[in-house]
């Protein structure tokens, strides 16, 4: 399996548990191949995100099944076999809700981070949003081959876009404090799935009107890193908060 690095913040409430695999740092250096597979993953969470190996499309676990938005612009419902180099999952519990409209996924991003300061700004935090979007920019990513490049230059030149408009479907998202920003994005990450489940990808801009918000608070950490070569080779001492941003899309 890997290396099991476990974190638990003091509670008096019902805990939930983000479960990681690998680093998105990891990834951004190109470390792709899946290290854990999605059977396995479901045993630790219904909801979360993620992608899989060789970097083949985008991950929305969603109600314990896992979707791949695939670069060739559909979503595969993905078998248990099937291995991740990189995902977030928990188990939701929907501990609150509330009613957003935004006109920009700067505006989603500052609205959803003040909903989460009164939660605990330093706490881990899922959403899920559902409902009608006026307006959506999604991404995906093909699969790649060895040698591996590092995930910016992958996005540079093989990213694929789509934009519907008035679509129903979920966002999936995460909420990582800044003290996580050695191992994670410091923010939101978030992706879609429509309820037809024909399209889906990373989110980069959204627009939305009275969309219900629904969030799961996080109290404890479970890590775990893959075991093999090409994990242990890489650098991760560089700063690559200004790659991240750009994997993002937020630069």
């Amino acid at each position: 399996m890997g290396i099991n690095a476990v974190v638990h913040m003091a509670s008096n409430k019902a805990s939930s548990t983000l479960f990681q695999v690998s680093l998105l740092q990891a990834l951004a250096l190109g470390d792709y191949d899946g290290s854990i597979s999605l059977g396995e993953l479901k045993k630790y969470g219904d909801i979360g995100i993620g992608t899989f190996d060789g970097l083949d499309g985008e991950m929305i676990m969603l109600d314990g099944i896992v979707y791949k938005a695939s670069a060739d612009g559909k979503v595969y419902q993905m078998k248990d076999e099937e291995t991740t180099p990189f995902a977030n999952v928990t188990f939701a519990k929907d501990d609150s809700f509330e009613f957003v409209s935004t006109d920009s996924m700067k505006d989603l991003d500052e609205t959803l981070t003040g909903i989460v300061s009164k939660k605990g700004i330093n706490c881990v935090h899922f959403v899920k949003i559902g409902g009608t979007f006026r307006s959506i920019r999604l991404r995906s990513v093909p699969k790649q081959s060895k040698p591996y490049r590092g995930l910016v230059d992958t996005l540079s030149t093989d990213q694929v876009e789509w934009t519907p408009k008035d679509i129903k479907g979920t966002i999936v998202g995460l909420y990582c404090p800044s003290y996580m920003g050695m191992i994670n994005n410091h923010g939101w990450h978030l992706h879609f799935v429509s309820d037809d489940r024909n399209i889906g990808g990373h989110v980069l801009d959204v627009s939305m009107k009275n969309v219900l918000c629904k969030f799961t608070s996080v109290d404890k950490l479970e890590l775990i890193l893959p075991d093999r070569p090409s994990f242990h080779s890489l650098d991760l001492s560089v700063d690559q908060n200004k790659d991240i941003k750009k994997i993002e899309g937020s630069e």
